[in-house]
This record gives C-alpha cells, structure tokens and sequence, in this order.
C-alpha cells in the first residue's frame, strides 16, 4: 500500500509539471478591452547596425543563401502589453520567425498569427527572421511583410524584408546601371528594375555611401552614358561625386554624363546620403542611366533608413 501510495504522488507530480510546462508555452491572450494600441516594430539595419523603425531594410543573396533579420516589438505604452504578429510572404519569399533557437512559422503565418510574451511598458521582445532565397523562380526580389496587431485586431505597425538577388555584371545594354552598397553585391542592371540597396543604418552626423556603376556592356563604340538621381525629397542631404568632382546638381538635374566608355568598361560614381531630418525614419534615392540619344530606365534604388 505504501508504493502505491508513492506511485500516486509521483504520477501526480508528473501530471502538475506537464500542465506547468504545457501553460508555460501558451501565450496568455488578453482581452480586447485590454488591448494596447502603443506598440511598434524596429529592424536592425544590414551588418547588425542600429534598429530602425523605417518601413523596409534589404539584403543581397545568391540562391540558397539565407538572409537573417533581427527585429524587436517594443511596448511604447504606460502598461503591461501583448501583440499579435503576423507573416505574408511574397515572391517566393519563404519567412521563417524564431524566437531564439525555437521555431515560430507555423503560428506567425497562421490567421491568428503568433502572441508576443507581455512586454512591460518601454519594453521588448527581439525576435529573428530567416529568409533563404528560393532557386527557380523568375522573381529577383523576394520580400516578407511583418505585421503587428493589437490583440483586438487593430493594425499597430509594419515593415518589409526583402531578399534580393544580385545583378548580372554581364550586363546587356551600352548603358547599364549597377548600385553597391559597401561589401554586399551589386543590384540592379537590364530587367531588374527598382532593386534596393540598403546601407547600414546611420544616425546624427553619419553618412550612407553607395556606388552607382555606370557600364558600358556591349558596344565596340565608345559610349557615354547619363545619369540622374531622383531624391531624397526633403529627407536629408545627397551628394554625388565622379571621382573628386561633385557633381550632384547635374545628376539631380540629369544632365550628368560619363566619358566616353570602351566596350566593358565602367565609371564608379560615389553617391552619400546624411542629415535625415526629424520627421523622416529614412532617405531613399533612385537612379537611372541612359545612353546618349535615349530616355532614362534601369532604375535602382539607394536607401538609407534612420536609428530609431
């Protein structure tokens, strides 16, 4: 009698501590009544630099790269607060949510999506994003939207992740344009029209600089190739140099044009973004070429968000 006595103990403890573990995974979901509507979503910027709270940040990859993005979901209320997130993926894009090492998908591209822990006011909670670019599909631009809902269903905030696939440096035109951002590849060039660069996130006096390559890919003929920035509007400085030269009024204006090129050969142009102002989470710039006689395309993009 006494062991079984004993057994019984031991099964009930057992019991007590599944339910301890089983609660203890559960999201506790308040009520609508409850909910908060003071919350928002920062991304590191690429290279681990400073949060942001502007709407996208992009990263560069090959084919069965995985890209990873760290994010926060930070309470900006007066009271304890719990959220709701929710994953779309577009264009192949495959997002994977970890809180830590542990899986999350399955409930963030779920409808009701996944439960923050209760974040103390002025907290947060850093969760991660893994994005591997898929192989085989025609898009070069695989992009996730992340949002966050109160827990009555009211929309609170979002951003964009977005997987890029390099350019082709071959290139295809006498005229291609190509944009660098420090060590990442280059994006851009014929058909990948409006591929964003972003620069690691700056703050204060710090500067973005990007490379707007200018190519001449296919003509034995020497050509001379434009270019035109269009930006930031109002959202900081830009400056655009051919070596030492500025030469930022005439690309803003697009009367810029580079030497003549031989077939293959190329004219770096240095373009810097600083000074976002207050009222602006980020700056965002777009080039174009064209060749002499022609009218401007191959848009690339150059963005530079803000620190939060």
């Amino acid at each position: 009698m006494p062991v079984l006595k004993k057994i019984r103990r031991t099964l009930v403890v057992l019991v007590l501590g599944a339910v301890a573990v089983l609660a203890a995974s559960l999201a506790v979901v308040p009520s609508a009544s409850a909910a908060s509507h003071d919350g928002n979503l920062v991304v590191k910027g690429p290279g681990g630099s400073a949060y942001t709270d502007g709407y996208l940040v992009s990263q560069v990859g090959k084919e069965g790269v995985t890209l990873t993005y760290t994010f926060q979901v930070r309470n900006t209320g007066s009271t304890l607060a719990q959220f709701r997130i929710q994953i779309n993926d577009w264009t192949g894009a495959q997002a994977h949510l970890y809180d830590g090492s542990l899986l999350l998908k399955s409930l963030a591209s779920s409808p009701d999506g996944y439960y923050t822990k209760a974040i103390p006011a002025g907290g947060n909670q850093t969760l991660t994003i893994k994005i591997a670019v898929p192989g085989g599909t025609a898009a070069y631009e695989h992009y996730s939207t992340v949002n966050l809902y109160a827990t009555d269903g009211t929309y609170v905030d979002s951003f964009y992740l977005i997987a890029e696939e390099p350019a082709f440096l071959t290139g295809a035109t006498s005229h291609d344009l190509f944009i660098k951002q420090g060590s990442q590849a280059a994006v851009g060039g014929p058909g990948r029209s409006y591929q964003i660069a972003t620069a690691p996130t700056i703050s204060g006096t710090q500067v973005a600089t990007f490379t707007a390559i200018l190519q001449n890919s296919t003509s034995s003929t020497p050509a001379t190739i434009g270019f035109r920035i269009d930006g930031p509007y109002g959202c900081g400085t830009v400056t655009v140099k051919d070596g030492s030269l500025d030469v930022t009024a005439a690309a803003l204006a697009g009367t810029y044009q580079s030497p003549p090129l031989a077939k293959l050969g190329k004219k770096n142009l240095t373009v810097t973004v600083k000074n976002i102002p207050a009222g602006c989470a980020y700056a965002q710039l777009t080039g174009f070429s064209k060749d002499a006689g022609g009218s401007f395309g191959q848009p690339g993009v150059m963005h530079a968000n803000k620190a939060a």
